[in-house]
């Protein structure tokens, strides 16, 4: 017997094969941070009701009773971000983001405000070119909204050049054209604050 289902807004953060009738979600709302579920394969949900990566969603869950394991009863597409998976580049920045969210969301307790920062997030991949720049910014506003002390701790170890580079794509909106060099520096600065992360948190990288 199951017990009364509980419905989420989430954002999909992960999705993968759990044996060969589910799917495996991990998921990001704003009232019970991230979360994993159980959703069923069914031929007859509609396309735009199976779950995607990126979408944000209504899903009703259920907790089967003696156990902790959440299945998912109804999945409601409410935003769909297809248009993240046309460019292999973009995506493999965006996976890459929400997979350190879905391993790191238990240490960032501020739910509503780690939901709303991922969903500002996915959207700015959408629409903004340049995933390398975008995952910069995301990655440096979400540590700085969630107390770590990037600004007092990584931003002085870095060279005068590197700071100015930072500056300049931290700064200023994502442009709509970019040199070689800013993607460049936006990788190296990217690679920096997670090896930042590495040494001085609890983070846990991909």
């Amino acid at each position: 017997m199951s017990q009364p289902a509980v419905s989420e807004q989430a954002l999909v953060l992960c999705l993968d094969l759990s044996g060969e009738s589910y799917q495996r979600i991990s998921a990001l709302s704003a009232d019970s941070g991230c979360f994993v579920c159980l959703k069923r394969g069914s031929k007859k949900s509609p396309l735009k009701d199976a779950p995607d990566l990126f979408d944000t969603a209504e899903i009703d869950l259920e907790n089967a009773r003696g156990g902790n394991t959440r299945f998912v009863r109804n999945y409601r597409t409410l935003y769909r971000r297809s248009q993240l998976g046309s460019s292999y580049r973009t995506l493999s920045y965006v996976a890459e983001f929400t997979k350190l969210i879905a391993r790191n969301a238990p240490l960032m307790g501020d739910y509503p405000l780690l939901f709303q920062l991922t969903e500002q997030s996915l959207d700015a991949f959408c629409e903004r070119p340049h995933p390398e720049i975008v995952h910069l910014k995301s990655l440096y506003k979400l540590l700085q909204a969630e107390g770590y002390p990037v600004r007092e701790s990584w931003w002085p170890q870095l060279s005068s050049k590197a700071k100015a580079q930072a500056s300049n794509l931290l700064n200023q909106p994502t442009p709509d054209e970019a040199s070689k060099e800013q993607l460049q520096s936006a990788i190296s600065l990217t690679e920096s604050i997670c090896n930042w992360l590495q040494r001085e948190t609890d983070f846990v990288l991909p």
